[in-house]
């Protein structure tokens, strides 16, 4: 039978959980408007480039030419934009919301295994490490063993 104070910390720990996914959910929206921006500053930019390049009576040719004018504005766009301190903010915002909502859903799921009787992680890392020590045992044993019979052999 489960204790009551059992339930609590489970229903505290999707509470978290929840949390840390609407955080995760709003550095990503986040994120997604500075990317908007880039999109948005680097298609104007472009757009100015093509009226500029026409009047002077330059016309790009080929796609090869309008990919190669588009890919170094957007490029220098992008690195004007995200070596800003606000994007850089919003960079290590998500990042860091999304570690912690990956943790959190580790810890859950912990927990969801444990409610129905099955190996969690953390159980079996701690198997997959008794596995590899006795390995070494094994092999340390074998290696001595050995050393033990070549010696009383001469």
């Amino acid at each position: 039978m489960v204790a009551q104070g059992q339930y609590t910390h489970e229903f505290n720990n999707l509470l978290q959980t929840f949390d840390a996914w609407i955080n995760f959910s709003k550095a990503s929206f986040d994120y997604l408007l500075v990317l908007l921006d880039v999109w948005v500053r680097a298609f104007e930019e472009l757009m100015r480039e093509l009226v500029s390049s026409q009047n002077k009576g330059e016309i790009v040719e080929n796609w090869r030419q309008f990919l190669q004018v588009w890919s170094s504005i957007f490029d220098r766009v992008f690195a004007q934009r995200f070596h800003s301190e606000d994007a850089l903010e919003i960079q290590g915002k998500l990042m860091n919301a999304a570690m912690t909502w990956r943790l959190q859903q580790q810890q859950l799921m912990e927990v969801l295994l444990k409610i129905n009787d099955l190996p969690t992680r953390s159980e079996l890392d701690e198997i997959y490490r008794s596995l590899y020590e006795l390995r070494k045992e094994v092999k340390n044993l074998k290696k001595t063993l050995a050393e033990s019979l070549s010696n009383q052999v001469l």
